[in-house]
């Protein structure tokens, strides 16, 4: 089933088995659960692979996504919730992506991607992956990551993996200017 010899590929080799498990609640088609969309392989390549991200190339036993596949069914956080536990071959061959560096298209990788199959570090994160401070309008802040605007307001993932939609209007004009400039919409 392997794609190429001793590599796993996203698109050949996982996908299928997030189709078959994953899709009713991470995906464009069904729905998109948790800000998780498996389909979107952009979502997935720049949101929720990285250091700090769910999945964390080259280390599975720090990967969130991983970890939750691997819960015993009756734990809150077991995935996936509605449905029976992924059979042991399957989550070693997603560990093995994971432990691969992640590569979500080996045939068109991202810089980081690319970096990291040649046997280097990934370059710095682009400022939309980066932490940065949120400030309401009373004051209160919080370190979060950018995910995207969405309907007027700003979609951030703290870096215990929650996500949150902050209305624009709650956010002080600092944090609006930076949701704006980390969205394209100056």
């Amino acid at each position: 089933m392997l794609s190429a010899v001793g590599a796993v590929d996203y698109v050949k080799d996982v996908l299928p088995i997030m189709k078959e498990r994953c899709w009713k609640c991470h995906s464009n088609e069904e729905s998109v659960k948790g800000n998780l969309a498996l389909d979107d392989f952009d979502e997935v390549r720049d949101f929720q692979i990285g250091p700090y991200n769910i999945i964390r190339p080259g280390n599975p036993e720090e990967s969130g996504f991983l970890e939750q596949l691997k819960l015993p069914p009756g734990d809150s956080d077991f995935m996936p919730r509605k449905g029976d536990p992924l059979p042991e071959s399957e989550i070693k061959l997603i560990e093995k992506w994971i432990a691969e560096g992640a590569i979500v298209d080996a045939k068109k990788p991202s810089e980081k991607e690319a970096a990291f199959m040649a046997g280097g570090k990934a370059p710095v994160e682009d400022e939309k992956l980066k932490f940065h401070t949120w400030t309401n309008t009373e004051g209160r802040t919080i370190e979060a990551r950018f995910v995207r605007f969405v309907d007027n307001g700003v979609t951030v993932v703290m870096r215990d993996g929650k996500s949150y939609v902050v209305p624009m209007e709650k956010l002080s004009g600092d944090s609006q200017a930076l949701a704006k400039r980390l969205a394209g919409v100056e």
